[in-house]
């Protein structure tokens, strides 16, 4: 189960969707971190521990340090399907060594997704080139996909892999 996104599509037609929650962020939609648990919530609480603002998750790199591969804040990716009473995801903690590897094409079809596991050497993606000729994408990174953000204003089209062997797996609760 993949997420779509835009014209650089995955290969299958089931998809899922991750929300991003960015730690001390002002948003609409939170999650705070109150006695251990993990508890969505429609405002800030004052008994939160730990507050995440959702943010969209193209803003994700925003809190990324890039040249040092490292997020600036504590950052939550959740699979927020309707259907269930919890959402899992996990948690990627502030200065966690991150691996990204950027690809770019004119079409760029995935074979991973968040939460996939990876090892340096296995196919990721296939990516359209300018000729039009397909190409394997190969992972330079060894661990657990917990990123992978579309840039659909890059031409070629680019997207960004961002891979970490340090990410805590979190349930989150859904408020009453």
């Amino acid at each position: 189960m993949l997420r779509k996104r835009g014209v650089a599509g995955y290969l299958s037609s089931t998809s899922r969707v991750y929300e991003v929650y960015v730690e001390d962020v002002a948003s609409t939609k939170y999650i705070c971190l109150h006695n251990q648990k993990l508890v969505h919530v429609k405002e800030p609480l004052s008994a939160c521990e730990k507050l995440y603002g959702e943010i969209p998750y193209e803003r994700v790199v925003e809190f990324i340090d890039l040249e040092n591969a490292v997020p600036r804040k504590d950052i939550l990716v959740l699979d927020e399907d309707p259907s269930l009473l919890e959402f899992p995801g996990f948690l990627i903690e502030k200065n966690t060594q991150l691996c990204l590897q950027e690809v770019r094409g004119r079409f760029i079809y995935f074979l991973v997704s968040e939460g996939s596991q990876v090892k340096r050497g296995d196919i990721i993606a296939y990516h359209v080139t300018g000729k039009f000729e397909v190409r394997n994408v190969k992972s330079r990174c060894e661990g657990q996909v917990a990123l992978i953000v579309d840039m659909p204003w890059e031409t070629p089209r680019k997207s960004l892999v961002v891979v970490t062997s340090e990410c805590r797996r979190v349930t989150v609760e859904k408020s009453a």
